[in-house]
């Protein structure tokens, strides 16, 4: 527990640095933990080091290389052209691959890369480094309530086939947690701007809360379809990227669309 505690206030630290170092920090995070979180789920199908990992590490940077550059109006041919880099990849080595590993080739960069991509998303946005904080809130805040919650009152299990220790109390108490901090939160920050904010940060916390339960679901998922138990031991009492981010890959982007849909509504 210990160990954990303290890797786990190491990771709050670097990604709070990150989030006060502004977008260029941020982007560099990201790329990083998308690096890291690819070979840890390439590994587990067995393509890290192969033709199809390669290929989703290079589709993978080609993504934040747009990114960067702020040319994602042509994102739609970059899925076009990543589908079918991928196929040729893997006819080409068919004799050493599977079709389940070039679907996880493809898989990684919609799971992983482009998701992950949404934290440096938030962070250049208006308000940005506040608005950060939900992601926060939604995942590891939300993580926090449902776990007590669980412990103390949970008597329904949630998902036993993949998470035993979820409980559907356990659930509720996430989601409420979570949406009464963001409340709270949304009224003093609001309170700082002059705006009405808590609306909007009640409905982000419901979501993104809530999604983040599936995007835990989703990486133990996999882990037990190939019978693993962390994707690595890089993070001490953790696990690996995945371990820790999985909820996070969902929360982000549902933060970032959220805020971009409701905050222009409370201004008008």
């Amino acid at each position: 527990m210990k160990t954990r505690i303290i890797s786990g206030a190491v990771l709050t630290v670097i990604l709070v640095g990150a989030v006060l170092g502004g977008g260029t920090t941020m982007f560099i995070l990201a790329a990083i933990i998308t690096a890291l979180g690819l070979y840890e789920l390439y590994k587990v199908v067995g393509i890290e080091k192969k033709a199809l990992g390669i290929c989703g590490y290079i589709l993978a940077a080609s993504f934040y290389t747009m990114l960067w550059f702020d040319k994602l109006q042509y994102l739609e041919y970059f899925c076009v052209a990543s589908g079918i880099l991928t196929m040729f990849v893997y006819v080409c080595s068919f004799k050493t691959t599977r079709a389940k590993q070039a679907a996880f080739s493809l898989l990684g960069i919609y799971y992983v890369a482009i998701p992950i991509s949404y934290i440096y998303r938030i962070r250049i946005m208006e308000k940005g480094i506040f608005i950060f904080i939900l992601v926060f809130v939604c995942s590891w805040i939300a993580d926090t309530f449902a776990y007590f919650t669980g412990v103390n009152l949970g008597k329904h299990k949630l998902v036993p086939h993949l998470s035993p220790k979820k409980s559907v109390e356990g659930a509720i108490g996430g989601i409420l947690g979570a949406t009464i901090v963001g409340v709270v939160y949304g009224l003093v920050l609001g309170n700082y701007y002059n705006e009405r904010l808590w609306p909007a940060f009640a409905v982000i916390c419901v979501l993104g809360s809530f999604i983040s339960i599936f995007g835990d679901l989703a990486a133990s998922a996999i882990k037990r379809n190939y019978d693993v138990k962390d994707y690595s031991n890089l993070i001490p009492g953790h696990g690996g990227i995945l371990d820790r981010f999985d909820s996070m890959i969902f929360v982000a982007p549902v933060v970032y669309i959220s805020a971009v849909i409701l905050l222009p509504l409370l201004k008008g």
